[in-house]
């Protein structure tokens, strides 16, 4: 078995995929020449590189991190398995802290010490985690499996059977297959941020498009984003807390420690940010406990449940199951560590509400008559909507409301007293795995695949993977210290001709905000046709990728590329954030769950591996592989 095998993408996805390959290679015996194309550094990629303000932090616990296999992890072949993140720094802390020392990098230093198991550490600190677990992957290839990282982008490749690829420093390979896994690549600004632009520009004001905000050169840019001056903030996720972080302390603002929390001291460089969005708050604070006992899951979202067959619709056939899943281990915990605030027995109240359905009045009337207290019970769109509903006199009063929402739900999410809300967290990791799943077995019709993407990873990322606690009290000091101000939900951000400026209109308020300058707070839309990338935009442009609604890129349960026409390329495979389905597209994993993460990876690696087992025609690889384990093609 021998073949040649080219990824796209340096970062952690690639990792874990080498990773497999590696395992599966040396129990074969296969001869692969592996090509690694990717300008930034191998492990880490783009995104997670550890040249970022060292202000921003990954956004999970070190000890619920891990971009290795562990003992949960049910693989073919052989599994050799990783520490997480927290039990690999605290192995490593006195020479990563010596090593800081002596290279004058004293807040490294001083975090690598600090690193507890529940802390949030800075992706400057993760990126060293990365680079040693893919030098430990590449130190562990067999004697068979040579690897060559090209320090360049892929532009284009071509072929129906062995495929050529042109690398943008004029290198061409022959390879047998190809797995595209660049992560988050650069989109082209849309219609809706050409227009922002051209507003600006005709009336002198700042526009900050939709982007990575490590990239942007916030901190910095005094000119887009002038100290004092009001700035309207579109968006209330991850990226918004980035910008916050950098346009605060990165700008020389501190917090000082009180008994009733951080207050902000400002450096008078920090611009007053008006921030709004759909919902209107910020996603909803990591939960900071663990639970003495996890719900048993699935327990509603069984496969016995759902209809049978493909052509599954998402919210008529799978999201009843997922919102009862959810309901059922919140009340399974409440009614398990907090009898004394029910009313029922709970052997009665399990019996009536499994043969309830999901919606019917029979089961709003059994939670009325069990659960007395309303903040005991699961209010499925109030969790997801809180401001809906809401009407207030003055913008004053949305602002003292978000607030006083941000205020109650670090302090609940922090609380073991509403254990409930940890109990949905691991019911949520469960449907949303079950979900995924669905749509790579290609149980989901297209429309649904794309919600998946949308609507269904929207409302997990804003329930289970918002922020740390830590960056949310630090929202409530700033909001104290007037640098932010809430403008609520359903806020309609727009250019004014007339004004010369932009403004923001709540649902909440009857009060419009201008401001001379929008942030356009969020990750640009992953859409492939608008990609920047070469080599997708060459793909597209011959209907070599075919594209959801949802702007994802289509594959085939074993990962490979389906074109526009709906034909499969056999040698062509994709994986991450672009790739339709979701649920296993983030970096990592979470340890001991057994997850998807890793059997994806290893799903693509034997893909591959078996192209090796079919006699292919064409030329041999252009650039030969070297004699020595892994080079560096720069």
């Amino acid at each position: 078995m021998s073949l040649t095998l080219l990824v796209v993408g340096a970062g952690p996805r690639t990792l874990g995929v080498l990773d497999r390959l590696s395992a599966h290679a040396a129990a074969s015996g296969a001869e692969v020449d592996v090509h690694v194309v990717d300008p930034h550094p191998a492990g880490a990629g783009r995104i997670w590189r550890a040249d970022q303000h060292p202000l921003l932090w990954m956004n999970s616990r070190a000890a619920d991190v891990t971009v290795l296999p562990d003992a949960s992890s049910r693989l073919d072949g052989p599994v050799r398995t990783g520490p997480t993140l927290y039990a690999w720094l605290d192995t490593h802390r006195s020479e990563l802290a010596e090593e800081f020392a002596r290279t004058g990098q004293d807040a490294l230093r001083r975090e690598v010490l600090a690193v507890e198991e529940g802390t949030f550490v800075s992706r400057a600190l993760g990126s060293r985690y990365l680079s040693w677990a893919w030098n430990r992957v590449v130190a562990g290839l067999p004697a068979g499996v040579r690897l060559t990282h090209h320090r360049t982008r892929v532009v284009d490749l071509d072929g129906a059977g062995r495929q050529r690829v042109a690398l943008e420093d004029g290198t061409i390979l022959h390879v047998d297959a190809v797995v595209l896994a660049q992560g988050h690549p650069d989109v082209v600004p849309g219609p809706r941020e050409v227009a922002a632009r051209e507003f600006a520009d005709r009336h002198g004001l700042g526009y900050v498009a939709p982007g990575y905000t490590s990239d942007l050169g916030l901190t910095e840019d005094e000119v887009t984003l002038p100290p004092g001056r009001d700035v309207l903030v579109a968006g209330m996720g991850l990226a918004f807390v980035d910008l916050l972080v950098l346009l605060t302390q990165g700008r020389g603002g501190r917090f000082e420690e009180t008994p009733d929390g951080p207050v902000y001291h400002p450096s008078g460089r920090e611009p007053v940010l008006h921030v709004g969005s759909r919902r209107g708050v910020p996603y909803r604070s990591k939960i900071t406990y663990q639970l003495t006992q996890r719900p048993v899951l699935p327990r509603f979202l069984t496969e016995e449940a759902l209809p049978s067959g493909p052509g599954l619709d998402l919210r008529r056939d799978v999201w009843p199951l997922v919102a009862k899943e959810l309901a059922g281990a919140h009340y399974a915990e409440l009614f398990r560590s907090h009898p004394e605030r029910t009313t029922l027995d709970a052997a009665e109240f399990d019996r009536r509400f499994a043969v309830a359905r999901w919606g019917d009045a029979d089961l709003d009337a059994l939670v009325a008559e069990a659960v007395p207290a309303a903040q005991d019970r699961f209010d499925l769109h109030r969790l997801d909507r809180p401001l809906d509903g809401f009407r207030a006199p003055t913008a004053t009063a949305v602002h003292d409301r978000v607030r006083a929402h941000v205020a109650d739900d670090v302090a609940r999410r922090g609380d073991p007293e509403f254990s409930m809300d940890a109990s949905v967290f691991h019911a949520l990791l469960s449907s949303y795995v079950t979900v995924a799943g669905l749509a790579h077995a290609g149980r989901l019709d297209d429309g649904s695949v794309a919600e998946v993407d949308g609507w269904w990873h929207g409302l997990f990322s804003y329930v289970a993977s918002g922020p740390p606690p830590r960056r949310l009290r630090e929202l409530l000091a700033l909001a104290d210290a007037g640098v932010v101000r809430f403008l609520g939900g359903d806020v309609r951000f727009a250019p004014d001709e007339v004004g010369g400026c932009w403004t923001a209109h709540a649902a909440n308020s009857p009060d419009t905000v201008s401001a001379a300058v929008l942030v356009d707070a969020r990750l640009p839309e992953a859409r492939v046709t608008a990609s920047a990338d070469p080599l997708l935009r060459h793909l597209t442009a011959r209907g070599e990728l075919r594209e959801l609604a949802g702007g994802k890129l289509v594959v085939d349960p074993e990962q490979r590329l389906v074109h526009a026409d709906g034909t499969v390329h056999p040698r062509r495979f994709a994986v991450g954030p672009w790739v339709a389905g979701g649920g296993w597209a983030a970096a990592f994993a979470r340890p001991g769950l057994d997850a998807g993460f890793f059997r994806l990876n290893d799903r693509v690696a034997r893909a591959v591996l078996q192209l090796g087992t079919v006699s292919v025609v064409g030329p041999r690889a252009a650039s030969s592989a070297p004699s020595r384990r892994t080079t560096a093609a720069r």
